[in-house]
């Protein structure tokens, strides 16, 4: 009865959020000053007093949602490990809780307690009474706790197929501005069937069902006789719905408005680019169209912010490779490549080794191509060859920036390679990327490229080789059956004293009957010691360089891949679909050789 007496008082109130924080003595009329005076300076959409402040480093969220709970005499509570049950959050639509930043906690009857940052937000209180009939008290909540919870209640627990997601488009919002288009009538009658509520529904729903599932692209083909659609789970392609051909060309004409691409060109390939707001985050969208015999297809890749935020601890290193890695990264010079195919990962790492370096202390330049993640502190180059800007040239320019660190994207001819080691020679640290099988070879595509030995020597400092497989879902994970077999097949290469095991994915409904959920990398670090440099200048080749390098430790990506199938992270049939055929049977050959040796 206490607390609704002072909920009763409470909306008598009218004070600002300052006043409020101002009388708690949170904050000086100085700050609040500078901070109201940001804010009237700033277009629509203003951003709000409370993160204003947190980012001015001023408070936090959970200073000021203690503030209001004092000022306000309103209940405090922590979300962080508050288990809702279902019944609960059902009385708040998934649609009303992301759009006002409430979450339902509690209900007894016809009292229902709900949790927001901002309890000023009388409105939100009062629409809630009206649509529920219930009588609502509020507490407050520190608002990063709020977003986590809706987040991960209404966003992310989400389980039905596309075809049952009748709400999900309501989490999805396109934020990137639409260009206008040529005034032709096709183009214009294009236009307006593109932005009815049923196309832009439809296109919704394609791209929130995909952020669902964490796919990494989207691709819509045409066919003779329908659309198909098409996400990349985990690095495999599966197909989602089988859409009327009809309803094709409006889809793509949907997809080109919000990435800013001509509707009006449909016969040669276009770019774009559009920024989405599903839930409480938001995703970059790189879209890409190619006409084909039956129409144009649309690939769009998703770069899930998360990405930019990884570590080395958070990419699946073995112990001691991580700490042999780690310590590389942590040279003051010197360059570190990361080789793999294209989808193996190797833009993560980097981000991760950039993360790992990220101080104020340190000025760290990237060139990039495209740059797939913003990272906080780190100043990121985007190549333009129409402008004149490619890896050689931009690497070229920031060396003139006096940069401490260096990250190019991928090194693909001899000037660029040639500008990155004079780099790793003249006191810098670069990190980039090669297409090569494995760490060994990536020496000799070097010198291919016409780079001197000697110059690698001097300036090459590791090579990681890596692959991603899937891993196995925890839920439903078994023993593989040819297990047996397979530990005699490479028992030279599994550890003594356990009786190490395969293990299969069987399919379940947290892993949607797939048995994998979610990737890591496997990994081999190539280090250039001093016997590794003489090696180079002598006898530049793949094997050499393996040969010295094993004699010091090095092993391969099928030796870590195996430690994590026995471990049930992966399956040996995901280790043979990545790492090669040919890297397994190396190991094979060599424990054949040691025991004819024997």
């Amino acid at each position: 009865m206490a607390n609704e007496a002072s909920q009763t008082k409470f909306m008598r109130w009218h004070k600002r959020l300052g006043a409020y924080l101002l009388a708690a003595g949170l904050v000086d009329e100085e700050t609040l000053t500078k901070a109201l005076e940001i804010q009237r300076k700033q277009s629509h959409p203003k951003t709000k007093l409370g993160k204003l402040l947190i980012e001015m480093g001023m408070t936090d969220d959970l200073n000021i949602a203690k503030t209001l709970s004092s000022q306000l005499n309103i209940d405090f509570m922590h979300l962080r490990d508050l288990k809702i049950p279902k019944d609960v959050l059902s009385v708040i639509s998934p649609s009303l809780a992301t759009s006002s930043m409430i979450v339902p906690v509690s209900k007894k009857g016809k009292k229902l307690v709900v949790a927001m940052a901002n309890p000023l937000e009388q409105y939100v209180v009062d629409d809630l009474r009206f649509m529920t009939q219930l009588d609502v008290t509020i507490v407050v909540a520190p608002e990063s706790e709020v977003l986590a919870a809706v987040e991960r209640y209404y966003v992310n627990s989400v389980d039905a197929g596309l075809a049952e997601e009748k709400d999900i488009d309501a989490f999805l919002e396109v934020i990137e501005d639409e260009r206008g288009l040529d005034d032709e009538d096709d183009i214009q009658n294009l236009i307006g069937i593109s932005e009815q509520a049923p196309v832009v529904k439809f296109t919704n729903h394609i791209i929130a069902n995909a952020i669902k599932y964490k796919a990494s692209d989207i691709h819509i083909e045409p066919r003779y006789a329908d659309t198909m659609i098409r996400y990349r789970i985990d690095g495999i392609m599966r197909e989602i719905l089988q859409a009327s051909k009809k309803s094709h060309f409006s889809v793509v004409a949907r997809m080109k408005i919000i990435s800013n691409m001509d509707i009006s060109i449909r016969r040669r390939p276009q770019d774009g680019r559009s920024r989405i707001k599903f839930g409480s985050r938001e995703y970059d969208l790189r879209l890409s169209t190619i006409p084909t015999s039956y129409g144009e297809k649309v690939t769009i890749r998703i770069l899930d912010p998360t990405g930019a935020e990884l570590h080395l601890d958070d990419l699946g290193f073995q112990d001691n490779d991580l700490k042999e890695f780690r310590g590389l990264v942590h040279r003051p010079n010197g360059m570190i490549l990361a080789t793999g195919p294209t989808g193996s990962g190797k833009s993560t790492t980097l981000y991760a080794c950039l993360n790992e370096l990220n101080t104020p202390e340190v000025n760290i330049v990237t060139v990039e191509d495209p740059v797939e993640y913003d990272i906080p502190g780190v100043n990121q180059i985007q190549i333009n060859p129409k402008a004149g800007i490619t890896f050689a040239t931009g690497l070229r320019s920031i060396l003139r920036q006096d940069p401490d660190i260096v990250m190019v994207g991928e090194i693909r001819d001899k000037e660029t390679a040639s500008i990155a080691f004079q780099a790793s020679q003249t006191g810098h640290l670069v990190f980039s990327t090669l297409h090569t099988n494995d760490a060994p070879s990536a020496v000799v595509r070097l010198v291919d490229m016409g780079i001197e030995p000697y110059i690698i020597a001097a300036g090459l400092t590791s090579v990681l080789g890596q692959r991603l497989v899937r891993k196995l879902c925890p839920d439903c994970r078994a023993p593989d059956p040819n297990s047996s077999e397979l530990v005699q097949r490479y028992d030279a290469y599994l550890p003594k004293g356990i009786k190490p095991i395969f293990w299969i994915g069987k399919g379940c409904d947290k892993c949607h009957s797939i048995g994998y959920k979610g990737r890591i990398g496997v990994y081999e670090v190539l280090k250039v010691s001093r016997a590794v440099q003489e090696n180079l200048v002598a006898n530049p080749t793949m094997s050499g360089v393996r040969e010295v390098a094993e004699s010091e430790g090095y092993t391969m990506l099928a030796y870590d891949g195996l430690q994590k199938a026995i471990k049930g992270m992966t399956s040996h049939q995901e280790l043979v679909r990545n790492v090669s055929i040919q890297g397994l049977d190396d190991l094979l050959l060599s424990q054949a050789l040691i025991k004819n040796q024997e």
